[in-house]
């Protein structure tokens, strides 16, 4: 297991929880000519996997590794830092039906200002569900499929993540009919957990596989395969489509239900129109 060992603490409320990436062009006035700067952990065998991944997929603009001591005389205009960040969330009860309850969530997170040990002007959040070098490839690959699609959006707004998931799929979710979906049976319901099932809601090619040939497929850089992820915000949880080749984002949704735990037949039907 590699561990982040720089890890920064933050309580949050659902009331105040960071988007997951800002849509607002202006805030990225300065990024291509800039740097991101990744930071480093005390484990250099995590570093090595994150600058190896840098080297060979980073293209949006330049980056450098750097101690977290380093943040304070780099701010300015042209830098950004990127770095692991432990979200502690309170969740209450809704129209959704979701339980009361309290977790924490790993996330990379992109920010250009780091005060009292918490980032401020957050850009873009991507959620870790484990810290191992395919995951770090998916979040950093993921986080840059981010920028890009914003900068290609070139919108002068901060969309909330309803309305840039309506950006995402309307651009997007089409391609995923020409792809083969990677799904696993845990976290399905049960009408749809099998082959039968699943043909019945979606007309487009599919697999029902295991979670290490997912990863393969995201370490393989398969431009075939899409899989699914399941993401925490504010106090719902999102079904997202990605691409395994540069983890682009093709659909998302909000998935509703007294639990919100299983993936069920809608967003299957929704891909299909």
């Amino acid at each position: 297991m590699i561990k982040k060992l720089c890890i920064i603490l933050l309580l949050l409320s659902s009331y105040c929880y960071s988007q997951e990436v800002n849509t607002d062009i202006r805030e990225y006035a300065t990024f291509k000519e800039g740097t991101t700067y990744f930071i480093m952990s005390s484990d250099k065998k995590y570093n090595q996997i994150v600058n190896d991944i840098l080297v060979k997929y980073w293209k949006v603009n330049k980056f450098e590794m750097i101690p977290s001591k380093q943040i304070e005389k780099l701010k300015g205009e042209g830098s950004f830092f990127v770095d692991q960040v432990e979200y502690s969330f309170s969740r209450t009860a809704g129209t959704t039906g979701a339980l009361n309850m309290n977790y924490g969530v790993t996330k990379l997170a992109m920010f250009k200002d780091y005060k009292k040990n918490t980032p401020k002007d957050v850009l873009s959040l991507v959620q870790l569900d484990k810290i191992s070098p395919v995951e770090m490839l998916f979040s950093i690959l993921m986080m840059q499929s981010e920028i890009n699609f914003v900068l290609d959006l070139n919108k002068k707004k901060d969309l909330d993540l309803k309305d840039y998931l309506d950006e995402v799929n309307e651009k997007n979710k089409k391609r995923i009919q020409s792809k083969t979906l990677y799904v696993t049976r845990n976290g399905m319901k049960d009408d749809i957990d099998h082959e039968e099932g699943l043909k019945k809601v979606y007309d487009h090619k599919f697999i029902f596989t295991t979670r290490e040939n997912i990863e393969k497929a995201i370490e393989d850089q398969n431009e075939d395969a899409v899989f699914l992820k399941v993401i925490n915000y504010k106090n719902l949880k999102f079904v997202l489509f990605i691409a395994a080749k540069n983890s682009e984002l093709l659909y998302g949704r909000v998935m509703t239900g007294f639990n919100q735990a299983e993936i069920g037949p809608k967003f299957f039907k929704d891909i299909n129109e």
